[in-house]
């Protein structure tokens, strides 16, 4: 019996898990139609692996999709807290750098002790006026009222920033009913603070703030305008540290390792080692650990001769994470990282081979062939989820991201080779003249893009169903799917027409 489907126990089981965890949000809405939907996907998967005899992977796949409903309702009631009356006192510690505005700070508390009792969750924090606060201040606050949150709302959203930083509880409070009452960093708050002022004494400061960024994944000190600029210029994503970051990271290690003559099994452990150190210093970020762990899985097929499989890498990382944080999978971070990557991993062939196909007598050459192939490939499954989530997406994003990336990628590497050096001698510091003039290339490029509104995509909000269908329909026409020509239309215009009826619907 011929091929149908390219299985990937791994990859699928993956899906399985991030797919049952966002349709249990819309069940336990009542959102009956997300029944139907589902019910129809695990009739049709059924249908194939029963044919094939794929019946191991079968199970597998319907044990992730429980699996992935367990999780999400043992989120969810885990954040059933108990409440505290008003006016209570706070003693905690202020975990990161605080966002600061002009008349407030935000932090995040942890250790936190009300009213003399200890608590596990942490407050999200509002202060307003002096005295500001920094990383590791430990804290008195007076007059207080933490108030219970859940990071599910009323209307079905799910709040990432207090779920990824485990913020069970809000609270405010006037600065003069806050009191300092010392400072205890932990070590990535040392090298944080440590790497942000020497990026200040060496760069402007809306370059230090972009170039903070790109290091650690840490956007506090980037102003809203500047924000807005790579957003709507579609390359916000090299401020978030990414797979790109990592495995530039990785790269630079690996070629210095090579140098020193190292051995596969001791490279092995050195870049594992240092890329668990980077993923804290980035607080473990999904993106970050995403890249790493495939990273890891590289080195390791390297190591035993193996062939590496991109799937299978993205899989095991998706696992490890939703299973430890399964409401991530409702993160935008985390819908953009792994939609990238499996963008590239299943199109990147196809669309590559279709730009170097000739036309006449011209060819593509292959320094822009290979670029924009990966573009392309990383923006198929994303796109919807940009158009859906931020203000606006400009036309211009795809060919953009051509000319930013192999400048970012030099900037980066330059901070990354800087940064060490700048604190065993200043003189190193002249390195950042570069990066910073590089940076500056970058800003101007995307303000004057995001400057052009009549190249830009507006905000769009679509439904569950029609991501759904949009994403069934690009599994259809994908490598992924063995299947002629004329059976993959027969296939998808259903599909389409279910795709189209569902855009103008809002999102639960």
């Amino acid at each position: 019996m011929r091929k149908t489907i390219n299985f990937r126990p791994l990859f699928y089981c993956f899906l399985a898990l991030f797919g049952a965890i966002l349709f249990a949000k819309h069940i336990f809405l009542s959102n009956w139609f997300a029944v139907a939907l589902l019910s129809v996907i695990i009739v049709a998967l059924s249908t194939v692996c029963l044919l094939r005899k794929k019946f191991k992977i079968l199970i597998a796949i319907l044990l992730f999709i429980v699996l992935g409903f367990g999780l999400y309702t043992v989120e969810m009631f885990s954040f059933n807290v108990e409440p505290f009356h008003e006016n209570s006192t706070i003693v905690a510690r202020v975990d990161g750098e605080p966002t600061t505005n002009k008349t407030t700070q935000q932090v995040v508390l942890e250790n936190v002790s009300i009213d003399g009792k200890e608590i596990s969750e942490k407050i999200y924090f509002v202060q307003y006026g002096a005295p500001y606060l920094s990383a590791g201040d430990k804290v008195v606050i007076a007059s207080a009222h933490p108030k219970r949150i859940s990071p599910l709302t009323k209307e079905g959203k799910v709040q990432s920033y207090y779920y990824k930083h485990n913020c069970a509880y809000t609270a405010s409070a006037s600065g003069k009913d806050v009191i300092v009452v010392g400072n205890s960093k932990t070590p990535n708050e040392v090298v944080q603070s440590a790497v942000k002022e020497k990026l200040l004494q060496n760069m402007s400061q809306e370059n230090a703030g972009v170039a903070f960024a790109m290091l650690f994944g840490d956007k506090s000190e980037i102003n809203a305008e500047t924000k807005y600029n790579y957003q709507i210029s579609g390359i916000s994503h090299i401020l978030a540290v990414s797979g790109l970051h990592v495995g530039l990271l990785i790269g630079a290690l690996v070629w210095v390792l090579k140098k020193l003559k190292s051995k596969n099994w001791l490279t092995l452990i050195i870049v594992s080692a240092l890329l668990i150190f980077y993923c804290y210093l980035c607080d473990f970020t999904p993106s970050v650990v995403r890249a790493s762990i495939m990273g890891i899985c590289l080195i390791l097929s390297n190591l035993f001769g193996k062939k590496y499989d991109s799937l299978s890498a993205i899989g095991l990382s998706g696992l490890l994470i939703l299973v430890f944080k399964p409401l991530y999978a409702f993160d935008v971070g985390f819908q953009l990282s792994f939609g990238c990557v499996i963008g590239i991993a299943i199109y990147y062939r196809s669309v590559y081979a279709f730009l170097r196909k000739p036309i006449k007598k011209f060819v593509l050459p292959n320094f822009l062939a290979k670029p924009l192939a990966t573009t392309i490939s990383a923006q198929f499954l994303i796109l919807p989820v940009l158009i859906s989530t931020f203000n606006g997406v400009s036309f211009f994003s795809i060919f953009l991201n051509i000319i930013i990336i192999p400048i970012f990628t030099v900037a980066f590497l330059v901070n990354l080779i800087a940064t060490p050096l700048v604190f065993i001698s200043g003189v190193f510091g002249n390195l950042f003249w570069f990066s910073n003039l590089l940076m500056n290339f970058i800003g101007e490029i995307a303000r004057g893009v995001s400057s052009l509104s009549w190249s830009i995509v507006p905000n769009f909000k679509f439904a569950f169903s029609a991501f759904v269908c949009f994403f069934a329909l690009m599994f259809i026409c994908s490598r992924m799917f063995f299947a002629e020509k004329k059976t993959k239309l027969l296939i998808s215009l259903p599909i389409l027409s279910a795709f189209v009826l569902t855009i103008p619907l809002l999102v639960l």
